[in-house]
């Protein structure tokens, strides 16, 4: 079973977000973030979510509980429905994945639990900011 933290960092000015994912089991530790654009950090989050549910078909991972410090994220998975248009697309893409894992459960956490992915993204969004994308 592996462990996936994610978390997104947005600004306002400029607008633009950043999302970091990071993988944990006994066997791997892997880290990948993306620079999402021009959005929110609600929509952020989403599609950060997103990435990694890529992230882990791309690495043949089948078994994860993913931790978000989204509450939006985690009730709506909870109640397996998204009223926000924006965010139902992310959900839809996410549901319709969801038949490659044997496991796929999503947990709230504390911020200060998801340390790692939220300094992740804070990086890739203050390189972007400074102009300096790599």
């Amino acid at each position: 079973m592996t462990l996936v933290y994610i978390d997104a960092a947005a600004s306002t000015q400029p607008k633009m977000a950043a999302g970091a994912v990071v993988f944990k089991d006994e066997a791997m530790d892997l880290e990948f973030t993306k620079f999402l654009g021009e959005m929110d950090n609600h929509e952020a989050e989403w599609a950060t979510l997103d990435f990694a549910v890529e992230k882990a078909i791309e690495h043949s991972i089948t078994s994860l509980i993913v931790y978000t410090d989204s509450k939006i994220i985690a009730d709506s998975f909870d109640k397996n429905h998204v009223k926000h248009p924006v965010f139902r697309k992310y959900f839809n893409s996410i549901s319709a994945n969801l038949g490659r894992f044997d496991l796929f459960l999503i947990s709230w956490t504390p911020r200060e639990k998801n340390r790692r992915a939220d300094e992740r993204a804070r990086e890739l969004l203050y390189r972007h900011k400074k102009g300096r994308s790599q």
